[in-house]
């Protein structure tokens, strides 16, 4: 009996459901660094997993992964995806809520990021509340470890 985990393929949100789901931030349709930044950083999975837990706690989604998106934004020499800009942070924020629908998670207020963060760009983001219906969960477990 094999006992080794078996990881599935996830259909987690792509940057093209929020570029559907949000008709107003078409804009951003082939905006490679604002898919760069749904796909390599609000769609990793530790983030994700982060984003879930900061909305369990009541803090905003966003504020567990905001560091690293603001550092990749500081790190591109042509910003494509402003931040300086609040249709783009708007627009940042509607990315996070797609990320999270799939489990089931919806904005249900906004709070201001907290201040130890030291965030640049973005001061305030949306928390959210376990309100739909999940087709994704968090799971986490404990498993023994069988050394050969």
């Amino acid at each position: 009996m094999d006992k080794s985990i078996q990881k599935t393929a996830v259909k987690k949100a792509s940057y093209e459901d929020f570029l559907e789901g949000s008709p107003n931030y078409r804009k951003f349709e082939g905006n490679r660094q604002g898919k760069e930044i749904f796909e390599n950083i609000l769609s990793r999975e530790e983030n994700l997993i982060a984003m879930v837990e900061a909305a369990e706690r009541g803090k905003p989604a966003l504020s567990a992964c905001i560091s690293e998106v603001e550092t990749y934004y500081e790190e591109k020499q042509i910003k494509e995806f402003d931040l300086t800009d609040n249709f783009t942070k708007q627009g940042l924020g509607r990315m996070v809520r797609t990320a999270l629908e799939p489990f089931g998670y919806q904005p249900a207020g906004q709070k201001d990021m907290p201040r130890q963060m030291g965030v640049k760009y973005v001061t305030s983001a949306s928390t959210y509340k376990l309100t739909g219906r999940p087709r994704l969960k968090v799971v986490k477990t404990i498993q023994e470890v069988i050394h050969e």
